[in-house]
């Protein structure tokens, strides 16, 4: 019978401790708000992308730069979406610099390690691409290879002056 006693003392006792922390926690107000304010149709993915994310930070802190993980997950990133932002007919929003930049890099990043890959860019990318291009009037097609003719150069020019 102590044990029962016993058992339920350390069970009561953590439950009061998690009781503590739950209550004193300034931000679990703010996220069972959060979460109650998601649309019902949403919650099971936004759930999973959470879960998903906090599996992965803990395992990048418990084992970093490990093949384990083979990321490095350093901090959350403000700037994250949950949501595809699609723009119909309408004008693209303006973007930083900063986020041009970051895009550019980004893609050539995911070429190179696609080409790695064995993916074969050629049948797969290339028709996508051009079904893409279509879709785009006049005016933006010309924007995009004034782009690229300009990312050439710039490309050039990173290269002689690194090395």
């Amino acid at each position: 019978m102590s044990d029962t006693l016993s058992t339920l003392h350390h069970v009561l006792a953590s439950a009061a401790r998690l009781a503590q922390d739950i209550a004193t926690d300034p931000l679990v107000p703010r996220l069972l708000d959060i979460l109650a304010r998601i649309p019902a149709e949403d919650r099971e993915v936004i759930v999973n992308v959470l879960e998903r994310e906090v599996d992965l930070r803990n395992l990048s802190k418990s084992a970093p730069n490990s093949a384990l993980s083979g990321l490095n997950v350093t901090k959350p990133n403000p700037n994250a979406r949950l949501y595809f932002r699609v723009a119909d007919n309408e004008p693209a929003p303006y973007v930083v610099p900063e986020e041009i930049v970051q895009a550019v890099v980004r893609a050539a990043r995911v070429l190179r390690r696609a080409s790695e890959r064995g993916s074969d860019l050629a049948s797969v990318w290339e028709p996508a691409m051009v079904e893409g291009l279509r879709r785009m009037d006049p005016d933006e097609r010309a924007m995009l290879r004034w782009y690229h003719q300009r990312i050439l150069q710039i490309l050039d020019e990173a290269e002689h002056t690194s090395g």
